[in-house]
């Protein structure tokens, strides 16, 4: 099988332009993209993609179900059916190249898709729990805050519960971000990876003192340690090399940021371990506070929340975050008709919505 074909390449790197330049996508989403492609070359020997038709797709379909991962299981439905998404969307747009709309069979690329069910099968995902307010200052209160590093990674876990920020965003605030003195953080999209790079105004939520006073203490410790506007609000370790035992060693902090969110997830992981509590990852602590929302908000204090978090709609809030977990449902379920469930607190505007949605399925 040759290493690569030409005329592929050459598709394959007008293809990433169109996505990065055209559909403006993240690069992240066009190594998918490549990823996902040279999985369909390397099954069909790299043969051209104008010779992609309905027969084709339905042997590589056949084939990448039975395929398995690194622990040697089948791939997931989920996998198989992402990956024959991406390869759908590619030959649709190979098929109205200006070089190859009469070269490829357009019509074929509807053949890489699952079947109803199994689609439905691989959009399903099981929810998440996400801990209590109690777990959380528990947490808090177990981990050390003696050296710079615990300092801020205490300080981490409670800025996310005090804002609800994304972690993706988390890494990339500046300490010049936040405005001490009307508790407020701007999630500026020029350079905060929010979601879809949204301008988001979030201001500290006073649910549990102790949040804002761990965070307020990192505040003035950056301070104090001479960090700069445009440095980092919570920065990476610094690493130095020994030149004894010819490693790398943490000297502290350093002043640049995370390339990724993976220190902050270990960050957490370790943090609920010390506790003695079982792993909440940081996206979990956003639906903690849709569900204390949901719980004690009125209609108006939900909204607030909402959109705090970066929802445009109290409804997103309400779909995606305030899911009862079961232990949850259990009690409000097996309280009806015994006068015992409250709902002077769920707001009505997002009640009427919701009925709104289940009569127009």
């Amino acid at each position: 099988m040759p290493e690569y074909n030409p005329l592929n390449e050459r598709l394959k790197k007008q293809y990433e332009d169109t996505l990065l330049h055209e559909n403006y996508r993240e690069e992240r989403t066009a190594d998918a993209v490549w990823k996902a492609i040279n999985l369909f070359e390397n099954f069909t020997g790299r043969k051209d993609f104008t010779t992609f038709d309905m027969e084709q797709a339905k042997a590589f379909k056949r084939w990448l179900i039975k395929q398995q991962n690194a622990k040697g299981e089948l791939l997931s439905l989920s996998t198989v059916r992402s990956t024959l998404k991406i390869l759908r969307d590619f030959f649709c747009w190979v098929a109205i190249h200006p070089k190859y709309i009469r070269k490829v069979d357009g019509r074929a690329a509807a053949y890489l898709r699952l079947s109803n069910n199994a689609e439905r099968a691989g959009r399903a995902t099981k929810e998440l729990p996400a801990p209590t307010m109690g777990e959380v200052h528990k947490v808090l209160e177990t981990m050390p805050n003696v050296t710079a590093i615990e300092k801020r990674d205490r300080a981490i876990i409670a800025f996310m519960a005090l804002t609800g920020v994304r972690d993706a965003a988390l890494i990339s605030l500046k300490m010049k971000d936040v405005d001490r003195a009307n508790m407020e953080v701007w999630q500026d999209p020029k350079h905060v990876k929010t979601k879809n790079r949204k301008a988001i105004s979030t201001f500290f939520m006073p649910f549990d003192p102790l949040w804002q006073d761990i965070v307020m203490d990192w505040l003035d410790y950056t301070e104090q340690e001479g960090f700069l506007p445009n440095n980092p609000l919570f920065p990476k370790l610094e690493l130095k090399s020994n030149p004894t035992t010819l490693q790398f060693e943490v000297t502290g902090l350093s002043r640049e940021h995370w390339a990724n969110a993976t220190p902050v997830r270990q960050i957490f992981r370790e943090a609920f371990t010390r506790a003695g509590l079982p792993y909440y990852n940081p996206h979990s602590f956003r639906k903690l506070l849709a569900h204390w929302a949901l719980e004690n908000c009125t209609q108006m204090e939900f909204k607030a929340i909402s959109q705090n978090i970066g929802h445009e709609h109290a409804g997103t809030t309400y779909n995606a975050y305030a899911v009862m977990p079961d232990h949850k449902r259990r009690s409000v379920i097996r309280a009806i008709g015994t006068g015992k469930t409250d709902i002077s607190h769920v707001p009505d505007t997002i009640m009427m919505a919701e009925m709104q949605r289940r009569m127009q399925r």
